[in-house]
């Protein structure tokens, strides 16, 4: 019997306790954007970055521009060093979500840098690149504000009949 307390107790512990251990992810879309360059190459100069804050996840896609003339893909960088590639993508495509992480938490750039093929209009450079940038990113579960106790309905009640009992006929004089 006390085996069986021990094993009750530590669920009870363990449903209690997993809530506020939990991250909750949360996907941020950021752009469109749209970039031109001039290196003469198929890899981008300028890269489209934004800061993002995390727990510890963080998961990047690359949503490639319907208006693309060519096939491109993304080099994925966080803080300045490259963590993932992306496939080559159609107009129009988005890649699979590219795992980058865990990283510490805290805050981190994470910068898309285009890359092209020779296909459609590319002949042989990438003069430009656009769309979107999926980020998924861990924040910590927050806990809901802790309820302000109640002091109980017979309690209410009991304190309800005191005052109308002593303050009643004081009222009632005046």
């Amino acid at each position: 019997m006390p085996l069986l307390r021990s094993a009750a107790a530590a669920v009870a512990f363990a449903a209690l306790a997993s809530p506020a251990l939990a991250q909750q992810q949360v996907t941020t879309t950021y752009g469109p954007f749209s970039i031109t360059t001039a290196t003469g190459t198929q890899l981008s100069g300028p890269l489209y970055s934004v800061t993002v804050a995390t727990q510890g996840v963080l998961q990047v896609r690359y949503n490639a521009s319907a208006g693309h003339c060519s096939d491109v893909r993304a080099r994925i960088q966080v803080d300045g060093v490259e963590r993932g590639v992306t496939d080559f993508l159609s107009p129009g495509q988005s890649s699979a979500f590219v795992d980058v992480g865990p990283v510490a938490a805290g805050q981190h750039v994470v910068a898309l840098q285009g890359e092209g093929r020779v296909s459609g209009c590319n002949a042989g450079a990438l003069v430009g690149w656009a769309g979107t940038m999926d980020v998924i990113t861990s924040a910590a579960a927050t806990q809901p504000a802790a309820a302000i106790p109640g002091p109980g309905l017979a309690v209410t009640f009991l304190a309800f009949s005191l005052g109308a009992y002593f303050l009643g006929p004081w009222r009632r004089r005046r």
